[in-house]
């Protein structure tokens, strides 16, 4: 699990005048609007005596504890102790961490580090052209990926061998031999296009079955991914006038499950009356993906390489495992095995932009990350 990005914390429509509690990286936050309607993200965790925020209430721009009624505003601070009256000076200590929301495609998108407002990445707004497009028609979808490894989930997700063999719609087994395509590298991740063969027209149901040509040689199929907020966009160009989009974006829970927030454009088939049935395609394959992902060994990706038979259509793959390492070298990998050791006694919460700014005097640890060390070189010994 990576820190200092930006993650989908929930839906805007699941935001209403009630806190709703989220979880994200291992860590537990609480959403809530204040009195201006604006959104705040705070962690779940009362520095008092360690109450769930999201069972309290909601008051003016504050959130009270269920626990003692310590009220907190967006920034984190803590503005009321009951049990000290109203006179008493609120100690500094007492505050918890907020960290920067937006609300851009009916999702809820937090920043889950400390970073200030100018080192943070864009957020991916790679599907905003599709939306409230008339000449596409988008359907939104979400999916619990339950004892799904955030990692292994992703590389399945940009592998692009394995719809030969998975999914029954698309996957074409008469034609599975992986060609070798240039990979593009981007800043915070890769793209490719490639062209393969297309599955038969009797793979398909319904009115895509309808409407596909008979004589369909190719499909061509164009993949980009990102690390902020684990995003991912395909472009599939079935025919010349047929295409879909899919855009979707990846919110590890904890090192054993994964929530995935996304929409699908089509040029086609575009009467409402449609999207349950394109909606059905896509979520059986999402179910296709799950029974693979869920049952990988090891449950997380392997520490080495080595440990896996690597070929050549394993190179996007590799490519984002190279990633996670550049962002693991910069400590911002969520160390797991420490976090359940000690999640008994000890109180993880995420780092926040108010923190780094100010260390001093917090109640809760932070996660604890991963940083590799380097070998020392024989000059620095």
């Amino acid at each position: 699990m990576l820190i200092n990005n930006w993650y989908v914390a929930a839906t805007s429509k699941e935001v209403t005048d009630k806190p709703h509690r989220t979880r994200m990286v291992g860590a537990d936050f609480v959403l809530f609007r204040d009195d201006s309607g604006m959104l705040q993200c705070l962690s779940d965790v009362c520095c008092h005596r360690g109450g769930a925020l999201h069972r309290g209430e909601i008051n003016g721009g504050c959130i009270a504890c269920p626990y003692h009624g310590w009220e907190f505003n967006g920034a984190g601070q803590c503005t009321k102790i009951p049990a000290l009256g109203d006179e008493v000076t609120i100690p500094k200590r007492a505050r918890i961490d907020s960290y920067p929301v937006e609300e851009r495609m009916g999702l809820v998108w937090v920043f889950v580090g400390d970073q200030s407002e100018a080192e943070r990445p864009d957020i991916p707004d790679w599907f905003a052209p599709f939306l409230d497009n008339p000449d596409w028609r988008v359907t939104r979808y979400n999916y619990e990926w339950t004892d799904c490894n955030w990692e292994r989930l992703c590389e399945n997700s940009i592998d692009t061998a394995h719809p030969s063999f998975v999914h029954k719609r698309f996957g074409n087994r008469i034609s599975p031999k992986w060609t070798t395509v240039p990979i593009e590298t981007t800043e915070h991740g890769a793209k490719s296009a490639r062209v393969r063969a297309a599955p038969a027209v009797s793979q398909k149901r319904g009115g895509i079955a309808e409407i596909l040509p008979k004589d369909r040689k190719t499909t061509k199929v164009t993949l980009e991914w990102s690390m902020i907020a684990l995003a991912e966009m395909l472009y599939q160009e079935m025919t010349t006038e047929i295409t879909q989009v899919l855009f979707s974006v990846r919110t590890p829970v904890d090192d054993n499950a994964v929530r995935s927030y996304g929409f699908q454009a089509r040029n086609f088939l575009k009467e409402p009356e449609h999207d349950a049935e394109r909606l059905e395609a896509l979520f059986e394959a999402v179910k296709e993906d799950h029974g693979i992902v869920r049952l990988l060994k090891p449950h997380h990706t392997v520490s080495s390489n080595a440990r896996e038979m690597l070929i050549e259509s394993d190179a996007m793959e590799l490519a984002f495992r190279n990633k996670v390492e550049e962002w693991r070298d910069l400590g911002r990998y969520v160390d797991g095995e420490a976090l359940e050791k000690n999640g008994r006694r000890e109180v993880y919460v995420a780092p926040s932009p108010t923190r780094s700014a100010d260390p001093k005097g917090w109640v809760h640890q932070t996660l604890p990350t991963l940083l590799v060390k380097k070998p020392v070189s024989a000059a620095a010994e």
